[in-house]
């Protein structure tokens, strides 16, 4: 097929570009005589064809009128989706740290040991009052009962004031 082809343009190459010269450049001089430079008549353009970047920024200008007025707000559209979940934020600063306040009170009311509490007394049998060098109203309490020898049966509960003050009370369960 390809030799076929190669046979006819050889022979006919002189005719197919006396052809190609002819109807170029009819077109050619025809665009040129019946149209001046940069123009579109009315007949060329079909509705819709031309854009706004296709016409002059003058035109464009002409074109706009004055604002208007503007018109009542349209009805509430409906919800939309619920997003992707954003990144993760910057860590914080980092807060305070804890005090760890505590008193270990011998069977008298004497304190043995202690953290940040400044007494301790024994005010009724079973019940001991302890005082701290800071305001533990929004603390966390625990208190713990403990004796050398043999089981421990009791239960604590603690009551707490206003101020820097515990009261243990404690209630054997035998």
């Amino acid at each position: 097929m390809l030799t076929r082809l190669a046979s006819y343009l050889k022979r006919q190459h002189l005719a197919l570009f006396a052809l190609f010269l002819a109807l170029g450049g009819t077109s050619f001089a025809a665009g040129n005589a019946l149209l001046p430079r940069n123009s579109v008549g009315t007949k060329q353009v079909i509705n819709g064809s031309l854009q706004a970047n296709d016409l002059s920024t003058t035109t464009r200008n002409a074109l706009k009128g004055s604002r208007g007025p503007t018109g009542p707000a349209g009805a509430q559209g409906a919800q939309g989706s619920t997003g992707s979940t954003g990144a993760q934020g910057v860590q914080g600063a980092p807060g305070q740290p804890a005090t760890k306040l505590f008193a270990a009170v011998d069977a008298g009311g004497t304190l043995t040991k202690s953290s940040g509490a400044t007494s301790a007394q024994r005010t009724s049998a079973g019940v001991y009052r302890m005082a701290f060098t800071t305001d533990i109203t929004n603390c966390v309490y625990l208190a713990t009962g403990g004796q050398d020898a043999g089981s421990l049966f009791l239960d604590y509960h603690l009551y707490t004031s206003r101020t820097a003050t515990n009261t243990v009370k404690r209630r054997d369960l035998r």
